[in-house]
């Protein structure tokens, strides 16, 4: 807003300083009391700044000015004044308007019903509720208390501060903005609404002809189609460009997919997002069996549609669900055809199996793991007896089928070798005994394995079979294990989410 400028209009100590207009009806020196009344057309110029209304005392001895019904102060044809009654001392240069106030100049209008302004330290002070509307858009605020400089264009608004125009709508506790950045800084609690978002912070700043700002403490922004939650986040409208740090979330309510960590960023026009630090990715499109991966950092890529079309989880990757938990080095999830890649040192956990390789691919069906192809080194291993026994299927390639949370099949390719070890079950009262009767051994270019409960119940053998039973008080320690064991019980996620 331009500066008011009652100081300018009424600086000089004498009467004669300025100029009264032809149409003043009377103009009477009241000497005891060291005042000049002015009744009727009142018009009084410096410059060309003038003031008109209906009457008017002029104290000239104290420098103090009162105006009385339609006061009107005109400053160079670029700002106008209106109110009921005016008040201005010369010494302090302090005015104080009251009853309609109505302030206009290039940029903005003010309705309040009273202001005080103190020319000393350029403030203008509103306490009973104002209104400033855009001359050139349809910018408009209201609050109950407005503090205004004009000279520096800072203006402070407090008491249900509500700011909109044709893009937004700013509620808020407490607000400060500067004319001539056009940018306005927020304290309290904050909502701003545009067409396509809504966002909250508790403070922050937002700049209105860049539409871009930064919202802290408790800050979210809800879009159409995904809602991000941080302790700062920076958002740039016309970019499509978010940036959050600390506890970060972005979640998609489409896609029932939610990511987090300690930073992120994502672009709408790039249709990519990531997040690192703590990173995790929920996806909880089955509402009995959320799917967690954890990574150092993780990628998100969507198609046009801004709908997921791949996810890549980098270092430390850790996944967990009820029917299966997983570790690897680095992963890739194509959400529109269900597979998961983990690559460099993968494993899968299924029930009480441990599925092992160079590279696992798992197939999703139905929100479910349905198979999975273990490729290179493929070995599936489960426990019999703790830190003992271990049944263990191996071979160069495997492909594994899954119902509900068990392997249902395996088929082994090239090179492949079982052990696995015969027990007999016998009740005996309310209990059953299991009896170790012994190890198989068997060897073959490729094998077909059937289960029943997660144990195996029917194998086929391929191509010149190789098989040895030892009983139990027979066995060989060069035989109990294939040549590429491992059990790696301890690296299972827990659901420490």
């Amino acid at each position: 807003m331009s500066a008011f400028f009652l100081l300018s209009l009424f600086s000089s100590a004498q009467l004669d300083s300025i100029q009264l207009g032809d149409h003043v009806q009377e103009m009477i020196l009241q000497a005891s009391k060291k005042r000049y009344l002015l009744r009727g057309n009142v018009e009084i110029r410096q410059g060309s700044d003038v003031m008109y209304c209906d009457s008017a005392y002029y104290y000239y001895k104290a420098g103090k000015i009162f105006a009385y019904s339609r006061v009107h102060i005109n400053k160079k044809d670029t700002l106008n004044l209106f109110c009921d009654s005016l008040y201005f001392d010369q010494n302090t240069e302090y005015a104080k308007l009251w009853g309609n106030v109505r302030f206009r100049d290039s940029e903005f209008r003010l309705v309040t019903d009273s202001m005080d302004y103190d020319a000393k330290t350029d403030r203008a002070v509103y306490k009973n509720g104002g209104v400033i509307t855009s001359i050139k858009n349809s910018d408009r605020l209201t609050s109950k208390v407005g503090y205004m400089y004009p000279k520096s264009k800072d203006f402070f608004f407090r008491g249900d501060v509500e700011y909109t125009s044709n893009a937004y709508k700013v509620t808020t506790d407490t607000l400060k903005f500067n004319g001539r950045s056009r940018r306005a800084t927020f304290f309290g609690p904050t909502h701003i609404t545009s067409e396509d978002a809504r966002m909250f912070c508790e403070k922050g700043w937002y700049h209105v002809e860049n539409e871009e700002g930064v919202l802290q403490s408790n800050a979210y922004i809800h879009r159409e189609k995904e809602s991000i939650f941080g302790d700062s986040l920076y958002y740039n409208a016309p970019e499509g460009l978010s940036i959050g740090k600390g506890n970060v979330i972005i979640r998609d309510t489409t896609e029932f997919t939610e990511f987090s960590g300690d930073y992120a960023w994502s672009s709408e026009k790039e249709f990519r997002a990531f997040i690192t630090g703590n990173a995790l990715v929920k996806r909880f499109e089955d509402k009995e069996d959320t799917l967690y991966i954890a990574a150092d950092t993780l990628f998100h890529f969507m198609d046009s549609l801004k709908d997921s079309k791949q996810v890549l989880a980098y270092f430390n990757v850790r996944l967990f669900k009820k029917d299966m938990q997983g570790v690897c080095d680095s992963l890739s999830f194509e959400k529109q055809v269900g597979e998961m890649h983990l690559y460099k040192d993968p494993i899968l956990w299924a029930k009480n199996a441990q599925l092992t390789g160079d590279t696992i691919v798992a197939y999703e069906k139905d929100g479910r793991m349905s198979k999975a192809d273990i490729r290179n080194n493929s070995l599936i291993v489960t426990e019999v007896d703790s830190a003992v026994y271990y049944n263990q299927i191996y071979g160069r390639n495997m492909t594994a089928w899954f119902d509900s949370t068990s392997i249902s099949m395996v088929k082994v390719y090239g090179n492949a070798k079982t052990i696995y070890f015969v027990e007999d079950e016998k009740e005996k009262d309310t209990l059953v005994e299991v009896t170790r009767q012994g190890m198989n051994r068997i060897f073959a270019s490729d094998i077909t394995l059937y289960f029943e409960e997660g144990d195996i119940s029917r194998v086929t053998y391929h191509e010149a079979p190789d098989g040895i039973m030892y009983p139990m008080n027979q066995l060989k320690m060069s035989e109990e294990r294939v040549e590429h064991f491992r059990w790696n019980i301890a690296r299972r996620p827990d659901p420490w989410w």
